[in-house]
């Protein structure tokens, strides 16, 4: 059996994807289409449950009330097979890409506010930038050669 060696494994790890641009009249297919274009959700996947549960934070930040667990699966449309476990490791996903923070009223879209900061300030500032400056590095070393 091999052993995985501490150095080979990602410090952080993000997939990036474009499409078309979005049609708006149909938010469920917009918030798909962003969940997939930061890799939160894989081409194809039929198990969508992360959708629902960021379109009804999405909706909750509207009204500027957390949503605690229980509410946030009555507020998923189609229930069937869903466990609270489940939606807590989709709301863990969320969270570490900082859209979505725990506070102590439940859970909510990062401070209610909008979700472009989040991308420009967070995630290209933080991951996207330093990954293609390493991969930079990576590149400048193989030139070297």
């Amino acid at each position: 059996m091999a052993k995985t060696r501490l150095k080979d494994l990602p410090l952080q790890e993000i997939t990036l994807r474009k499409y078309e641009l979005p049609d708006v009249s149909n938010t469920h297919e917009v918030a798909k289409k962003f969940l997939l274009s930061m890799g939160l959700l894989q081409p194809g996947e039929s198990r969508d449950i992360i959708v629902d549960i960021f379109l009804a934070l999405l909706t909750a930040r509207e009204s500027k009330q957390p949503l605690e667990l229980a509410a946030l699966v009555d507020k998923i449309p189609d229930k069937k097979g869903i466990s609270e476990s489940n939606v807590r490791r989709q709301l863990r996903r969320l969270k570490n890409f900082k859209l979505v923070e725990k506070v102590s009223g439940g859970y909510r879209i990062a401070e209610f506010g909008s979700l472009e900061p989040i991308v420009d300030d967070y995630i290209h500032s933080f991951i996207v930038k330093p990954s293609v400056e390493r991969l930079k590095e990576y590149a400048k070393a193989l030139d070297k050669k």
